[in-house]
């Protein structure tokens, strides 16, 4: 989160912070989520490209909790569960996700390099024009 971001959260939250951080770039988010967490608020770990170094304070000042999650460990019948609390949520509206940018199948090679740049504004989707 920029330094903006952070600000904006603080003040959506009135100060308290949020309850649940899912990061998916935690060497370079990390640290600044550990600000924004709420007292007993939970840092979700999906995504990660390298070391990071925190300071645990943090953490015990707002007495959270770090956890590393990794859908190889699903089983058949948690990946079940979650397709269809995904799909429950995306036909209620209560999931919306942000599209950044949509490329064709045929500039797939492009959509890849604009992954790996990071900084992308929503989601990247490829479409079948």
């Amino acid at each position: 989160a920029t330094p903006e971001t952070a600000a904006e959260i603080s003040r959506l939250t009135s100060g308290r912070g949020v309850d649940v951080i899912i990061e998916m770039l935690a060497n370079r988010n990390l640290d600044t989520d550990l600000g924004l967490i709420a007292r007993q608020g939970r840092i979700v770990i999906v995504g990660n490209r390298g070391r990071i170094e925190i300071d645990p304070r943090q953490t015990m000042a707002r007495e959270s909790s770090i956890v590393g999650m990794s859908l190889w460990h699903t089983t058949d019948d948690e990946l079940r569960d979650i397709h269809l609390g995904l799909g429950a949520g995306l036909v209620s509206g209560s999931l919306t996700p942000v599209v950044g940018r949509r490329f064709g199948l045929e500039q797939v090679a492009e959509a890849h390099r604009e992954v790996m740049v990071g900084g992308a504004g929503g989601k990247i989707v490829l479409t079948m024009r």
